[in-house]
């Protein structure tokens, strides 16, 4: 029970300690902030790159551009002819 006890006096000395210094807060907060604003900025950045691939991969003509059936069936019979016996 004794550790338990000197635990929780160690986590209140520490409160009371970051209460103190309240511009080490205010420093901490700042760079919490910044970095939140960085991740934003790179999560849109992102975003509006795949949606400019998706519109340029719809616009290109494709890879089977000219390429057409020009009045052919798709599957052709064969004319197997019997030889003569």
């Amino acid at each position: 029970m004794r550790p338990a006890v000197a635990f929780l006096l160690l986590l209140l000395a520490e409160q009371a300690a970051a209460l103190a210094e309240p511009q080490l807060c205010y420093i901490l907060d700042a760079i919490l902030f910044l970095y939140g604003i960085v991740l934003t900025v790179l999560y849109c950045r992102l975003k509006i790159q795949v949606r400019k691939a998706a519109v340029a991969c719809e616009k290109s003509d494709g890879i089977y551009t000219g390429l057409s059936t020009r009045n052919q069936e798709t599957y052709e019979t064969l004319k197997h002819e019997k030889p003569p016996q």
